[in-house]
């Protein structure tokens, strides 16, 4: 259970805790995978009043297990009107955002709300204006991993709300790594990977 939480788990807890996520906090999760599944617990278990966004509405009763008040299908018409200015802090987990219409999640924001991202796809964002970010004075942003007291804090918080991820295990032989990355790449994993057996692949390692 630590593994991943070293990974995912940090990369998603810290821009939450160094946007003050907490009670009186509207929160939005931006997809539901790996990161994501994380970042809905820990908005949760900070105090926020939690949200899920997704392309994806067969995730919606993980995501409301996970800790969403709410899940918002992108797939819906105007999805983005019903929720204008709500949203203190979105943390994108997808990594599909240059396909984005960031406009539209821009505009659920509140007034100096922030969009921050963790999914980093390999395409450059979506072009936007100077003009789109002026309506609720929004802010957009990116991180990755985090601190050590930002990890022990992350550890604590898991342990006192007995926070456990959704993980599947395969060896970390070739086969195993090969069906990882083939269902991490056709979105078949529920929700994350962790490598077991070394001890068997490598019975010589010390």
């Amino acid at each position: 259970m630590a593994a991943p939480m070293l990974c995912a788990g940090i990369t998603t807890f810290s821009p939450l805790v160094r946007a003050k996520t907490g009670p009186g906090k509207t929160v939005a999760i931006l997809g539901i995978g790996g990161l994501g599944h994380f970042a809905l617990m820990w908005a949760k278990a900070l105090g926020a009043d939690v949200y899920a966004i997704s392309h994806s509405p067969n995730k919606e009763a993980d995501a409301k297990a996970l800790g969403a008040k709410e899940f918002i299908s992108t797939q819906d018409k105007d999805w983005a009107k019903k929720w204008a200015f709500t949203f203190d802090f979105i943390l994108n987990t997808a990594d599909m955002t240059h396909t984005f219409n960031l406009q539209e999640y821009m505009s659920t924001l509140a007034v100096n709300g922030t969009f921050h991202n963790v999914g980093l796809p390999d395409e450059p964002l979506p072009k936007m204006m100077a003009q789109d970010f002026a309506p609720n004075g929004a802010n957009i942003g990116g991180s990755h991993i985090g601190s050590r007291p930002e990890m022990i804090q992350m550890l604590d918080l898991a342990a006192k709300n007995r926070i456990e991820p959704y993980i599947e295990t395969v060896d970390i032989s070739e086969a195993g790594c090969k069906e990882a990355v083939e269902r991490v790449k056709t979105n078949k994993v529920r929700y994350r990977f962790t490598l077991v057996n070394y001890d068997k692949a490598f019975p010589g390692r010390k």
